[in-house]
């Protein structure tokens, strides 16, 4: 890549992000446009509670859904009913702009002034500044488990308390994309220093539109509008009560019956009870959308049985996709093919053209039976699988049929249940004995879905894939800030993927979202930052 392109890149993207700063503040949708928000009221949202609070100690999508209350990222994606579940448009939020380097390696990022801190102790509203963003950064490349997501940081420099300067050993294309992920929202040294980490609810202290009112364990959580927030006039809700319902049937009973706004994180309803929905609840919203996450079935390759390649495409040929998406999810979802989503279709390549790999994504339980025999199995095999039933009951029903796929080659899958903060620990970590299954993690940039669970040693690599080549070619496609050459370099990595079948990616559905008719400028989004998207709702009761 030139110079020339670099500094290109850089000049737009300091025009782009200095230029959004004033309407940040002022989303509102279409449909919207000819109502007047409404200050007040208490909007209550099932959730689960969270294992933790601390972003860099779990993975957790709870822990940055319950956080992003009170924390605020330097770049934030917008918000509100105009913009779709994958619009990831930047922003500025806790920043102004930012200004690349020509070799595309330093980024100085201008602080918003005069933003502050919640007024309690240990902070008590006091500045947000520079050294806050340097003392997160270095955190989180020690501790997160997303920190290769962050590229690889040199040094981050303050030359004054609103400026901060990145300085990266590479060009990193989905880095400033990346700061605004939830799990790079800006904590505050003082609260460490205080508490020792962030995993207690005591720690939810931030710039964030909400501060935490009032925290019952295994109840709820109640977050009150922020009198400090920075942005003047939001959120326009009073309060947010996030309940702790982890039975799915009781969470859709309280929103049948009016008891709650929102049912679940994404506002998701199950599938199946669409209709009689429709029915009992005729003025509720009904939207079906793309997600932003994949089903996998993960496997401990580096040891046998799934060390070896052929038992990996076997499996893979046992699973009936089309009739999978044509008869269960009747018609409403992906077949699926690799670890990018349908939902980024510039980045996702089609099945065709895959080349090689194609024809082990083909249903051919035949010749999956024959490579079973050639790798030592020819009257399959057992392993546990091991899943958190927590999702939902769609969930437990797709990893059944999975099941049911697999014995028709003679594989029985021994589905082993978690509790959710063990699933989270372990085998959403990769630590598990021999099989799991379930959603990915979103990510809003594609790299997630590629470096993340592909890389030797990272901790979302579940399948424990430990590819020399395919690390060079992951490393490369960050490298590539011209998107006609990293889609090449993307394309080129699906095709090598698709070859090796280091996961068996599984039909999913799309999602199917309801709230209640009142709640105004809300809609389903693709990503955990949970505060950004509350703070431009309101009621109109």
């Amino acid at each position: 890549m030139t110079n020339a392109t670099l500094r290109r890149l850089g000049r737009r993207e300091f025009i782009r992000l200095g230029g959004a700063g004033a309407a940040a503040a002022a989303i509102t949708p279409t449909s919207a446009r000819a109502q007047q928000p409404k200050r007040g009221g208490v909007l209550k949202h099932i959730g689960l509670e969270p294992p933790s609070f601390d972003i860099h100690a779990t993975v957790s999508y709870q822990t940055q859904l319950v956080s992003a209350f009170v924390r605020r990222t330097l770049f934030k994606f917008v918000n509100g009913a105009k913009h779709g579940p994958s619009d990831f448009s930047l922003v500025p939020d806790l920043a102004l702009k930012a200004d690349i380097s020509r070799d595309g390696r330093m980024y100085t990022i201008a602080l918003r002034p005069g933003v502050r801190w919640e007024n309690r102790p240990p902070l008590n509203g006091r500045e947000f500044v520079a050294a806050d963003v340097k003392y997160t950064i270095e955190r989180a490349l020690k501790k997160s488990g997303y920190a290769s997501l962050l590229g690889r940081v040199e040094a981050v420099e303050t030359p004054d308390k609103h400026t901060v300067r990145i300085h990266l050993a590479d060009t990193f294309a989905p880095f400033l994309h990346n700061l605004a992920e939830a799990w790079n929202a800006i904590l505050p040294r003082e609260v460490e220093d205080k508490f020792g980490d962030f995993k207690a609810a005591e720690s939810l202290i931030g710039l964030g539109p909400f501060v935490l009112e009032k925290y019952e364990a295994g109840v709820k959580a109640v977050f009150a509008r922020n009198p400090s927030y920075y942005q003047k006039g939001l959120p326009y809700l009073d309060k947010v009560e996030w309940l702790f319902v982890k039975d799915r049937a009781s969470q859709l009973s309280l929103f049948r019956a009016g008891q709650v706004d929102i049912p679940f994180y994404d506002a998701r309803i199950p599938r199946t009870d669409v209709a009689s929905f429709k029915k009992s609840n005729p003025t509720y919203p009904i939207v079906f959308w793309d997600w932003l996450a994949n089903r996998t079935l993960a496997m401990r390759t580096d040891k046998p049985p799934f060390s070896d390649v052929r038992v990996r495409r076997a499996l893979s040929m046992a699973v009936d996709r089309k009739k999978w998406v044509q008869q269960y999810l009747e018609g409403q979802g992906f077949e699926d093919h690799g670890p990018v989503p349908a939902s980024m279709p510039e980045w996702k390549l089609p099945a065709k053209d895959l080349g090689e790999g194609a024809k082990y994504l083909e249903h051919n339980p035949a010749l999956a039976k024959k490579l079973l025999a050639e790798a030592g199995f020819p009257n399959g095999f057992k392993a546990k699988c091991t899943n958190w039933p927590g999702y939902g009951p769609e969930y437990v029903e797709e990893l059944e049929l999975l099941a049911y796929n697999l014995k028709s080659i003679g594989v029985e899958l021994q589905i082993v249940n978690e509790e959710y903060g063990n699933y989270i620990r372990g085998s959403f970590l990769g630590k598990y004995d021999e099989a799991t299954w379930g959603p990915s993690s979103i990510f809003t940039e594609v790299d997630g879905y590629l470096y993340n669970f592909y890389y030797t040693g990272q901790p979302n690599n579940r399948s424990h894939v430990s590819d020399t080549q395919l690390d060079v070619m992951l490393d490369a496609q960050r490298r590539y800030t011209a998107k006609s050459s990293r889609k090449k370099a993307i394309d080129d990595i699906q095709r090598y993927i698709a070859e090796r079948v280091y996961y068996v990616y599984t039909p999913y559905p799309k999602n199917v979202s309801s709230w209640t008719p009142w709640v105004k400028n809300y809609g389903p989004k693709n990503s955990f930052d949970r505060g950004a998207q509350l703070e431009v709702v309101w009621l109109d009761k």
